[in-house]
């Protein structure tokens, strides 16, 4: 196993956390098993309700942004997006066991 396999966890409430059950499962590569992508949180219905409740407190905050502003933000996303395709592609190709 490598050394420096990543670690992956949940964005909740603003915040990278573990799942509540300390487990993680791993990720591999079907074209080629030895490849480990990342270890992942073993997630469960629990973090499920704390990210629906974050979503639910943050929306109170977001509604209030003015329409433009939202647009801006999103825009950026939009940008982050693009800037980073080549390398979200490689993952995902990686992750689905194609080449």
């Amino acid at each position: 196993m490598k050394a420096n396999v990543a670690v992956f966890r949940n964005y909740i409430g603003g915040a990278w956390v573990p799942a509540r059950s300390g487990r993680l499962f791993e990720n591999r590569n079907p074209a080629d098993v030895t490849d480990l992508i990342g270890r992942f949180a073993d997630s469960d219905e629990r973090e499920v309700k704390d990210a629906v409740d974050a979503a639910s407190e943050a929306f109170k905050s977001w509604r209030l942004v003015p329409g433009p502003q939202r647009g801006e933000i999103l825009y950026r996303l939009g940008q982050i997006l693009r800037e980073r395709k080549e390398e979200y592609a490689r993952a995902m190709t990686r992750e689905m066991g194609r080449s």
